[in-house]
């Protein structure tokens, strides 16, 4: 499971994330040097350099998912629509994150190098992984399509007040979704987690370093296009 956040006064997840976006960079750019770098020293120093920077990088995420995990418990519903997202990053999300799966496409793209073992053990972690993905989207569906589901959606569209009683039990319908999303956002960002370091554990450090530099350049990049993006929306709908 993702780290719990046992923070007593934490900062709001929106300023929280952009600081967090801040790091990111440099963390990507500590990264792209050690993938760069000319190797000087022994194998050994080397890898000792590249682990502790593969433990900075997993430390970073741990505190992007206790940042979030309290806002799963606030206000679930603000992480399937995020307003510190750009609508493009929205567009990508499933159960207000990436899919696990999409972790194995980078390691195909990015690390040419894997030996028959590391394959055949990759090859069996996507499987597992492609399983859990389903029966968590098969979840997601069952919440989205359940009679409490649809009868707020139908209150919603009604355009009249509520009778004696319904508001409570239009509340109380509203507490057992967020419950029920809170589950699914929990179980997703726990496989994300998991999957992420299931595939570092069978990588070496040198494909890690790899990996690693993969996930976060792409979403930096996702990012810009997404800010670019707006720009853009802004730019056609302004006044000439």
């Amino acid at each position: 499971m993702p780290p719990a956040n046992n923070n007593p006064n934490p900062e709001p997840f929106e300023i929280f994330f952009r600081g967090w976006l801040v790091r990111h960079e440099e963390v990507r750019q500590l990264l792209q040097q050690a993938a760069e770098r000319d190797c000087d020293e022994t194998r050994e120093d080397e890898e000792a350099r590249m682990q502790e920077l593969i433990g900075r990088v997993v430390a970073h995420y741990a505190e992007y998912y206790k940042a979030k995990q309290r806002v799963v418990r606030e206000d679930v519903m603000t992480l399937l629509e995020p307003p510190w997202l750009t609508p493009f990053e929205r567009s990508l999300l499933w159960i207000a994150g990436f899919m696990p799966g999409f972790a194995f496409r980078l390691v195909t793209n990015c690390v040419k190098d894997l030996t028959g073992e590391q394959t055949r053990m990759m090859e069996q972690l996507r499987t597992e992984t492609a399983a859990e993905e389903m029966d968590l989207t098969a979840d997601l569906l069952k919440v989205q399509r359940s009679p409490t589901m649809i009868s707020l959606v139908e209150m919603a569209t009604r355009g009249r007040e509520w009778a004696d009683g319904e508001r409570d039990a239009v509340k109380e319908q509203i507490e057992m979704v967020k419950l029920a999303m809170e589950m699914l956002v929990e179980c997703a960002d726990c496989l994300r987690y998991k999957t992420a370091l299931k595939i570092m554990e069978i990588l070496n450090p040198s494909q890690n370093v790899k990996f690693l530099l993969a996930i976060t350049g792409l979403q930096l990049r996702v990012r810009n296009w997404g800010l670019q993006r707006e720009a853009e929306s802004r730019n056609d709908n302004s006044p000439h």
